[in-house]
Formats: C-alpha cells, sequence, structure tokens
C-alpha cells in the first residue's frame, strides 16, 4: 500500500544502545512495513563536530518506500533549543517546513508551506505523546499518538507512534507534512530530550 495512504501509520523507533543514526520502520494496521526511514550516514561524524563547535547541528534522513524507492527527504536543523525541519521530494523540491515552537510545558510544532505560509498547527500534550495536528482554520485533520492497534508485542515499545488520519485525503502541502509529522514529532522529540546522543 502506498505510504501516503496508510491509516493508520505506524512509526517505529529500532531499540539501539549507542546510535549516531537515525532509522525508523513504517508499517500499515496489519503489521506490513510500508516505509523505511534512514539518515544520510555521511554526515554523522561532521554533525557530531559541528554540534560539539557550534551548539547546532544538522541531519537528514531518507523515506524509502517498501520497494525502496525513495519518496521523502526530511533536512533537521538544531539550534538554540528547537529544530527547523525542511521536508523535500526526492528531486530537492521543497514540500514545506515543520518548525518547532519553543515552550517549557508542551511540545508544539508549526506548519508552512514553501512560500512561508502558516498552513496548520502540532499541539502536544504535557508528556508528549498525544498530538492533535490542525489546518490553518484550527481544525483538528489528524492525530499523531502512543494508543497503538492490538498487533501483539511487534507495537508494545514505547518508541512507536501512530499517525490517525480524519479524513482519506487533504490538499498539498498539507497532506505531506501531516504524513512527514508522525516521523518528525519523534526526530525532534527524541533527540531533543536525549541530548543528542542516539543520532
Amino acid at each position: 500500500m502506498d505510504f501516503f495512504l496508510v491509516n493508520p501509520l505506524l512509526v517505529r523507533q529500532p531499540k539501539k544502545f549507542w546510535s549516531w543514526n537515525s532509522e525508523y520502520h513504517c508499517f500499515d494496521p496489519y503489521g506490513r512495513q510500508v516505509a523505511h526511514v534512514h539518515q544520510d550516514t555521511s554526515d554523522s561524524g561532521s554533525r557530531f563536530f559541528q554540534q560539539w563547535m557550534t551548539g547546532s547541528s544538522q541531519s537528514k534522513v531518507f523515506v524509502r518506500d517498501a520497494w525502496g524507492h525513495v519518496r521523502l527527504v526530511i533536512q533537521k536543523h538544531w539550534a538554540l533549543m528547537t529544530a527547523t525541519t525542511h521536508v523535500l521530494r526526492p528531486d530537492g523540491r521543497p514540500v514545506g517546513t515543520i518548525e518547532q515552537d519553543f515552550s517549557f510545558f508542551k511540545s508544539g510544532f508549526t506548519l508552512i508551506d514553501p512560500w512561508k505560509r502558516r498552513i496548520g498547527t502540532i499541539e502536544g500534550d504535557f508528556f508528549a505523546r498525544d498530538f492533535r495536528i490542525s489546518d490553518h482554520q484550527q481544525h483538528e485533520v489528524a492525530r499523531v499518538d502512543r494508543r497503538i492497534p492490538d498487533l501483539g508485542e511487534l507495537f508494545s515499545a514505547a518508541d512507536t507512534y501512530a499517525m490517525h488520519r480524519r479524513y482519506p485525503s487533504l490538499p498539498e502541502p498539507l497532506n505531506t507534512l501531516v504524513v512527514a509529522s508522525a516521523i518528525i514529532i519523534d526526530l525532534v522529540l527524541h533527540e531533543k530530550s536525549s541530548g543528542s546522543a542516539v543520532f
């Protein structure tokens, strides 16, 4: 099934004791893998040096579908306690940006199109476990949370999120940014909470 149509989309980060590379596996509701997200490993060493010297870092991950084709490229820039994440097509065309909102009490993001227009928001709860995604009119279009469907022990780990759509499709680029948010939320918040040690 097409990665962009799966509902709910389950995003799981494999358990690792120590790694500088980001990796996720995406599944449909029946446990079939529909995408693999992996970091461009060529930038791991330079990113560590850059963060150590400047306090900021950049990383790039590729989203490949079940056939190994790149469907999205996600570039994250981390600086001053917040992250700006650019979502690109495989040919480099911009889809939009997901900017982290600075807050000590809640996890939030703003969805921005390639022309710098605000087209939606992501609002998280205090524990960063339940996220409401809304369009520019504050109408809820999706949720990302950890209430995983009953698929057995495969999805029982705490590092698995589910993106639930309210509608089969949304206008672009909102639709693609909503799908990407299922990955970006953990990509940003897990790095923030771990001091970048696992990426």
